[in-house]
């Protein structure tokens, strides 16, 4: 058992870069890309492969039997439903095969991290920061070294044409017409850090976020002033609206959030798809327009126009008309009944043994709904690889150890039973 531990715990610096890698690795090939030779699709596709194999490789040890039935299972019913759409169809995806796979590859990657999960992000924060810091001051030196333009160009098909400001490298939305919402009269670029555009860079701050909130008492008075200092800045830097809104609703519903019992998360998810049908109703919003409230109202039209083959996964051309909705994405990507056993087996199969983690996993959910009401941008490498590699960290967590006079309690063992893979991993 102690040499398991020993090992477990020397493959988490290795676990740690290959996530690092995974949200980094845009950066890297940008770098490569401006300066060296034009790298093309195949590179990035040929990274992202070597990824998912490391995370399979790291993670599959780690999840026990009870875990890898959970996994196989999930990815089984993956490739089922994407055979059965190839025999309807007679297409094929990778993209939407590889949208389904990121979660069970940074899920199994983050059973294998035996370190403290809120340094691990705290460092990582710190290099986005620091890298941040060097795009707000030089922003002209970041978009030659980077080259944003050419990278995206070169390696995701977009076109010239797409980046309608053609003084600057950046990312076509890193200098978006109007004001910005944070330091407004500045005209200084949104940055995008290690994430080269920066719609990711707001979503790595709402994880961030959700992390300091779930540690908030591990990282005690000085680490909490540290993680709203870095938070406050990466907000400022990027201008996020989502992730400005996003921050302050899990901080308003943390409290509430660590009460609520996991096996509601379904629940919270449609919940929250709700209000925003509820709010673009009220508010009257009947036209898309660059607000919170208009890109909400595209996904609820989306909605509303999917014809059955969508709402099935049929039509593969789908997805791509609802770039703009990720919950219609979402939808015609993987069909409402994946959807729906993604929901279910979330909620009662992912089951997280200790409050923080229920807490998390109450904040990722409230998060990821909030997020597909205006994009599908929770469908990168770059975003699901950090939430899920959090899940899978607190799913492998040990069951706290019970005071013996509650250890025959009926609903003790049933902790222990259903906790997770570390049921008979760590046991």
């Amino acid at each position: 058992m102690t040499a398991t531990i020993a090992r477990e715990r020397g493959s988490s610096p290795a676990v740690a870069a290959l996530l690092l890698l995974a949200i980094g690795y845009n950066f890297l090939l940008a770098l490569f890309n401006a300066s060296v030779h034009p790298v093309g699709a195949s590179s990035a596709y040929a990274v992202e492969l070597a990824i998912y194999a490391g995370c399979f490789l790291f993670g599959l040890r780690s999840l026990g039997r009870d875990g890898q039935l959970l996994v196989f299972t999930g990815l089984g019913l993956v490739l089922a439903f994407n055979l059965l759409r190839f025999l309807e169809t007679w297409s094929f995806d990778l993209k939407l095969v590889r949208d389904a796979i990121i979660p069970f590859a940074f899920l199994t990657l983050g059973t294998a991290y035996r370190g403290r999960l809120h340094k691990l992000v705290l460092w990582l924060a710190a290099i986005v920061v620091l890298v941040a810091i060097f795009e707000m001051a030089f922003p002209n030196l970041y978009g030659d070294l980077v080259d944003p333009r050419s990278y995206f160009v070169n390696t995701r098909g977009n076109s010239e044409d797409d980046f309608w400001n053609e003084a600057s490298k950046l990312y076509v939305s890193a200098t978006r017409p109007g004001e910005r919402n944070w330091l407004g009269g500045f005209e200084l670029p949104r940055v995008s850090s290690i994430f080269v555009e920066p719609v990711t860079m707001g979503n790595f701050i709402i994880f961030f976020c959700a992390v300091a909130i779930t540690f908030w008492r591990s990282l005690r008075v000085a680490g909490v002033v540290f993680s709203l200092a870095l938070i406050l800045f990466l907000l400022i830097a990027s201008d996020g609206r989502l992730a400005s809104a996003t921050c302050l609703l899990m901080l308003l519903l943390a409290p509430l959030l660590r009460r609520v019992d996991q096996t509601l998360a379904a629940f919270l998810f449609v919940g929250v798809l709700l209000a925003g049908w509820l709010a673009v109703w009220a508010l009257g919003v009947n036209a898309y327009e660059d607000t919170m409230m208009g890109r909400v109202f595209v996904s609820v039209d989306a909605i509303n126009s999917m014809s059955p083959r969508e709402w099935f996964g049929m039509d593969l051309a789908a997805p791509y008309r609802y770039s703009d909705s990720g919950i219609a994405y979402f939808i015609a990507g993987q069909s409402i009944l994946v959807v729906l056993v993604f929901l279910i087996a979330y909620s009662f199969l992912l089951r997280m043994p200790t409050s923080n983690g229920q807490l998390f996993k109450n904040l990722f959910v409230v998060a990821f709904a909030l997020s597909l009401l205006v994009s599908n941008a929770y469908f990168s490498i770059k975003t699901a690889g950090l939430w899920w590699f959090a899940c899978g960290y607190f799913w492998r967590l040990p069951v706290p150890r019970l005071a013996p006079s509650l250890e025959s309690r009926p609903d003790a063992r049933g902790i222990r039973a259903f906790g997770g893979p570390q049921a008979t991993a760590s046991s």
